[in-house]
């Protein structure tokens, strides 16, 4: 029953996508809007989907346990996609230039766009959104820390210049949402609905969002490319499946008390196709930018059919 619910969500997503790409194709979506878009989602949709959210969880010992532990489990997480990027990197002997840019697409996936909508869906009520931003929160610090130091070795900006993006509106609603859900407190009704319903529109904003970057993606050269395979290979199915083998082994060696949720939350972020702001990231400091931009765009159409392939895998081992 949960495989068919992921593949219908999987599906709604994939049919938005394809409107925001047919939208760019023909106009209607232009970049100004499109940036619009991403503007629109990040600082003010998400960021009302996750407080309001919050404002209807009821905080319990065993959510702030698992909180605590997705937290571990996301550092173990992306450890093992570093590792798997360092290794795929050095079996097809990639210079520097193109190894980084492979590495940090192997370990940093779309939290965002697509993780937060997914994960939503699949677990209505907050539980999920909650671990799922815990997850990105991880996946930030270390972004902005060492992901910045691989992009840009020679890079003079200091860690606490970079830290500064960690203080963001999906950060601040989060920890303000987190004192709501603390202290139990809830939103009157004339605030709730119209806060609610903006932040619902997130799921739909996000995938018009990712169809109108796959518009203008030049596939032209993309076969020729090895390495945009085995990175999706790597991040949408084997790290995760590693995963999923390796949690089970920790849970049941340290008798740690997971819930299922999440482990499924873990396991399918990590699982997420490659992060869009790694391309702007390489623009900006003169890293592989068409790499990533490939990266992108093979690992969001191969996700359509990877993440209920993942999904599965969740409920069977």
């Amino acid at each position: 029953m949960q495989s068919i619910i992921i593949v219908n969500q999987i599906l709604i997503l994939g049919i938005l996508v394809c409107i925001g790409v047919f939208a760019t194709k023909t106009g209607i979506i232009n970049e100004n809007l499109k940036e619009g878009i991403s503007l629109l989602v990040f600082k003010i949709t998400l960021p009302l989907m996750i407080f309001t959210n919050f404002t209807e969880l009821e905080i319990t010992p065993a959510l702030l346990k698992n909180g605590a532990l997705v937290i571990l489990f996301a550092y173990f997480s992306l450890f093992l996609l570093f590792l798997a990027g360092k290794l795929s990197t050095r079996v097809m002997k990639l210079d520097r230039r193109t190894g980084d840019i492979h590495t940090l697409h192997t370990v940093f996936g779309n939290h965002v766009f697509l993780g937060f909508p997914l994960i939503n869906a699949l677990f209505p009520g907050g539980e999920g959104l909650f671990y799922a931003t815990l997850f990105f929160i991880v996946s930030s610090s270390l972004l902005w820390t060492a992901g910045i130091y691989i992009m840009n070795r020679s890079n003079n900006s200091g860690i606490v210049d970079n830290l500064k993006h960690l203080v963001n509106p999906t950060t601040i609603a989060f920890f303000i949402g987190l004192i709501f859900m603390l202290f139990e407190i809830s939103l009157p009704g004339v605030l709730d609905s119209p806060l609610t319903g903006l932040g619902d529109t997130t799921n739909y904003l996000s995938m018009l969002y990712i169809g109108a970057m796959l518009a203008h993606m030049n596939i032209k050269g993309i076969i020729s490319r090895t390495s945009v395979f085995v990175l999706s290979i790597n991040k949408l199915l084997i790290v995760p499946f590693i995963l999923i083998i390796s949690i089970n082994f920790i849970v049941s060696v340290f008798s740690l008390e997971l819930g299922e949720i999440a482990r499924s939350v873990v396991v399918l972020q990590s699982a997420m196709p490659c992060m869009a702001i790694i391309v702007v990231l390489a623009r900006s400091f003169g890293a592989d930018d068409m790499l990533a931009t490939q990266n992108l765009f093979v690992s969001t159409i191969l996700s359509l059919i990877t993440l209920p392939v993942v999904y599965y895998l969740l409920g069977i081992f």
